[in-house]
């Protein structure tokens, strides 16, 4: 496929995104990364996303958000051609569309630990886009992930370690640690 296409809220983009991107990457020319939830006020598609469109769960701005992605995989070495960043309001599947490159010059990438996951897939589906699953893992086989490193903020336990160093300079350079609410 020339198009490749993943989403994620990438709150903040952690060493399992990055894991996600690498092997969606591989598939395909140039891989378009979706940021979802990309204002406060993006709601819900199902019960299953419930707790992932809350205030607290989205601490950082789509802006932060593209930059500290855009930052780390230029600073993993990604040439600036093999990726594009956009917002993807996921909650509303009938503007989704609008984002993202037509369905018959793309392939979806997807990973699943969860429900939502699941039906993230359906919904894609449902658009008329080719969807693949990459991996179906549990909780428990994840490397980490947003709230984990977002309770490490809070906490004020280490969590620079779980992101890529492009994240965590991003981070600490702007102070948007503290942005994590307590």
């Amino acid at each position: 496929m020339k198009y490749g296409i993943v989403l994620g809220r990438f709150q903040p983009l952690h060493l399992g995104h990055v894991e996600y991107l690498d092997a969606a990457k591989r598939c395909c020319e140039r891989l378009f990364i979706g940021i979802t939830n990309p204002d406060n006020g993006s709601g819900t598609i199902t019960e299953s996303d419930a707790k992932r469109s809350l205030g607290e769960n989205n601490p950082f701005s789509y802006i932060d958000r593209h930059l500290m992605i855009e930052r780390a995989l230029l600073d993993l070495g990604w040439s600036p051609k093999s990726f594009c960043l956009m917002a993807a309001p996921i909650t509303d599947p009938t503007r989704l569309t609008s984002y993202l490159p037509a369905p018959e010059l793309s392939e979806f990438f997807v990973t699943i630990y969860d429900e939502w996951g699941e039906q993230k897939a359906r919904e894609i589906a449902a658009l008329g886009y080719t969807t693949t699953t990459l991996w179906r893992r549990s909780h428990g086989e994840r490397f980490t992930s947003g709230t984990f490193v977002r309770n490490a903020m809070r906490n004020g336990e280490p969590w620079e370690h779980l992101v890529p160093a492009g994240v965590a300079s991003y981070i600490n350079e702007r102070g948007l640690a503290e942005v994590v609410e307590v």
